[in-house]
C-alpha cells in the first residue's frame, strides 16, 4: 500500500487507509473473516476482518526513542521524550513524541491545565506544531482530552493534510503517550470527530492494535480509462464528491 496525502507528500502508513484496504479487498474476494499482510513505508502491517465486520489491525510496536520518531526535544524518561514543554502560538505544550512507522506529537495540556479539544484553535496552532524545527519531518499533531483512563476524545492536525476526521495511527499514538503519562490505561476507546476506535496497547508483544470499522460507500466505472473502481471510507473521511 502507497498512500498520498494532499499536498503530494507520501507518508509512512495510514491506520483508517488500511482498514479500508482490508474491508476492499475483503469485499472484492467476497472472502469470510481472515487476516493479510500489507507491506507500507512503515513495515509490514498486519489488518483482521472481524465476522463482525470490523477490522482489528496489528500496528506494530510504537517506537519512542526521540531522534527516531523523530524530533530533537530533550528526552525526560531515558530516551523517550514524555511531557516535554514546547511553546507554540504563545501557549505551553507538554507533548509526548511517539511513533508509529510515521512521527506524533501527543498533548493532553495546554498552559498547565487539561485539554478541552472543542476549545483548541487547530487551524492556528496545527501547522505551527506540523512545521515546528524540532520536528524534522515534520509531525502529526494530537490534542486529547481525558474523559476516563478508559475513554478520551482527540482532535488531529496530520502532517501534509491538515484537519482531518480521523488519524488511526495518531489514535494508536495517543493512547501510547497517555499511558507514559500514567493518564490512560492500555486498553481505550478514542473518539475522533469521525467516530471511536477501540486501541489497545499490549504489555505482552509491546504491540498496539487499533480495532474500527471500514465502509463501503460507492462502486463504479470511471469512463475515462475504463477501469472500474470503488471507494471505503473509514470513520468520517470524505467521500470523493466532496472533492473537485
Amino acid at each position: 500500500m502507497r498512500i498520498y496525502n494532499s499536498d503530494g507528500s507520501e507518508p509512512e502508513m495510514c491506520g483508517n487507509g488500511i482498514r479500508c484496504l482490508a474491508r476492499f479487498v475483503a469485499d472484492i474476494d467476497q472472502t469470510a473473516a481472515r487476516a493479510f499482510k500489507i507491506h507500507t513505508l512503515a513495515g509490514l502491517i498486519v489488518p483482521e476482518l472481524l465476522s463482525d465486520g470490523q477490522v482489528r489491525v496489528d500496528m506494530g510496536q510504537p517506537i519512542l526513542e526521540g531522534p527516531r520518531v523523530p524530533t530533537t526535544l530533550e528526552p525526560t524518561q531515558g530516551s523517550t521524550v514524555v511531557q516535554q514543554e514546547l511553546t507554540v502560538g504563545g501557549h505551553t505544550f507538554q507533548f509526548t513524541c511517539v511513533s508509529m512507522g510515521n512521527p506524533h506529537a501527543v498533548t493532553y495540556t495546554v498552559d498547565q491545565q487539561p485539554i478541552k479539544v472543542d476549545a483548541v484553535d487547530l487551524t492556528g496552532l496545527g501547522p505551527l506544531c506540523e512545521k515546528h524545527a524540532v520536528f524534522p519531518a515534520r509531525t502529526n499533531t494530537e490534542f486529547v482530552e481525558v474523559l476516563s483512563r478508559s475513554h478520551v476524545r482527540m482532535v488531529v492536525w496530520e502532517r501534509g493534510a491538515g484537519r482531518t476526521l480521523a488519524c488511526g495511527t495518531g489514535a494508536c499514538a495517543v493512547v501510547v503517550a497517555g499511558v507514559l503519562e500514567g493518564k490512560v490505561d492500555r486498553c481505550c476507546q478514542v473518539d475522533l470527530p469521525g467516530g471511536p476506535l477501540h486501541i489497545e496497547w499490549k504489555e505482552e508483544d509491546n504491540k498496539v492494535y487499533m480495532t474500527g470499522p471500514g465502509e463501503l460507500v460507492f462502486s463504479g466505472m470511471a469512463h475515462m480509462c475504463a477501469r472500474a473502481w470503488h471507494v471505503t471510507v473509514a470513520n468520517g473521511a470524505k467521500c470523493p464528491s466532496d472533492y473537485e
